[in-house]
């Protein structure tokens, strides 16, 4: 990748790729594209109070970023990929392993991202005919045209651990992001151009709803921590610690993008300003979203999913959301749908395609490996 032409991501395409990738949902099974808003709201329902919460995000992020630079900095100086940087740390026999690790986990990884985002999908149909529940991005989305998705019959056992209406989003998603796993990684940067200009101000929008449900900040603000004392501070220590494990593997192989650089200079300010900051504003949106909830509906909903599905069909009365508010939590979960797009293609698919040519050059390259990783992604039954 040495080619000028093949180095296309400037800093402002690194400040989108970060504020974009950075998942505007959170860990609500397991990993980033969830994990960002996810994380930062658990942390409400595990006792902390709204500004401990944040404070744990400013530190967990901001100790990522100075990592992320730092490996970062190899691949935008040398133009090399985290398989080659693995080298002078294990030889290149002993890096196989590294890599092989990387690569399998980045499969798993794609499957679980891709089930979350066949959930968000659900609520898509629900918006349009008001009978369905829950599941992730695409079954929100269902949901939101097609409340009656929550009918569909279910043909699968309970032996499956799942039903047919969330494999059915599920696969809608897997089979949607497909095509994106085609085009080259230095022109994959318009989906998170794309991402950088949609996601942002759909979070915003679901943060001002449901303040405007809770009647306003201030009953927000004012819950205390439920915690104190040496519990209070084990669960700031849990909630840094699970701030820093949400980047963990995009520390690792950062230099896959970074090597994309024209100059290291472009993946090192705007990663290290954009990764706490953006991470932080993303946080204090769970935060304060996953707090109103505890006001409207008595418990905080760390899930951003459930408080979607919730939006739909109150849980208390029954009651199906009116059109316009179906239109809302449709967009709304179009936009996290997208994140998660992103995010399973950026963290997952080029990631290990990128270790997948590594350990077979001859037979692989990153295009191939993103789809290996897409139907390991599938077999492993995610859900």
């Amino acid at each position: 990748m040495g080619c000028m032409e093949f180095r296309s991501f400037l800093d402002l395409r690194f400040f989108q790729y970060r504020t974009s990738s950075e998942k505007i949902l959170i860990r609500a099974y397991t990993d980033k594209s969830q994990n960002t808003w996810m994380i930062s709201s658990s942390m409400v329902a595990n006792g902390l109070s709204w500004w401990q919460s944040w404070l744990c995000v400013w530190i967990g992020y901001l100790i990522s970023a100075t990592f992320i630079c730092m490996t970062g900095r190899i691949g935008a100086t040398y133009h090399i990929s985290f398989p080659v940087t693995a080298r002078a740390s294990f030889g290149i026999w002993g890096s196989l392993w590294p890599v092989f690790n990387r690569a399998a986990m980045a499969c798993i990884w794609y499957g679980v991202q891709s089930w979350i985002g066949g959930i968000f999908s659900q609520v898509f149909l629900l918006v349009l005919y008001a009978h369905a529940s829950a599941g992730e991005c695409v079954t929100l989305m269902i949901r939101s045209i097609w409340t009656s998705y929550k009918n569909v019959p279910n043909g699968l056992p309970a032996s499956s651990g799942t039903d047919t209406m969330d494999f059915v989003s599920f696969f809608l998603f897997w089979m949607c992001s497909l095509p994106f796993i085609w085009f080259p990684v230095h022109k994959i940067r318009h989906l998170f151009t794309a991402k950088a200009f949609f996601v942002p101000p759909a979070g915003i929008a679901f943060f001002i709803w449901s303040i405007v449900r809770a009647h306003g900040i201030g009953p927000i603000v004012h819950q205390p921590a439920t915690k104190s004392g040496g519990a209070l501070g084990w669960a700031m220590i849990q909630g840094i610690m699970s701030s820093i494990a949400n980047f963990a593997t995009l520390i690792v192989n950062d230099p896959d993008f970074a090597r994309f650089a024209r100059k290291p200079r472009d993946a090192l300010w705007s990663q290290f300003i954009t990764i706490p900051v953006g991470f932080a504003v993303t946080s204090f949106i769970g935060i304060i979203v996953s707090s109103s909830s505890a006001i409207i509906y008595g418990d905080p909903i760390w899930n951003p999913l459930n408080l979607l599905s919730y939006f739909l069909i109150n849980p208390n009365t029954g009651k199906n959301a009116n059109g316009p508010a179906r239109f809302g939590v449709f967009i709304i979960s179009f936009a996290f749908a997208l994140a998660q797009l992103g995010t399973n293609i950026a963290a997952n698919s080029v990631s290990a395609g990128t270790d997948m040519t590594a350990l077979l050059p001859r037979y692989l390259n990153i295009r191939r490996g993103g789809y290996i990783c897409a139907c390991v992604g599938l077999a492993m039954c995610p859900w």
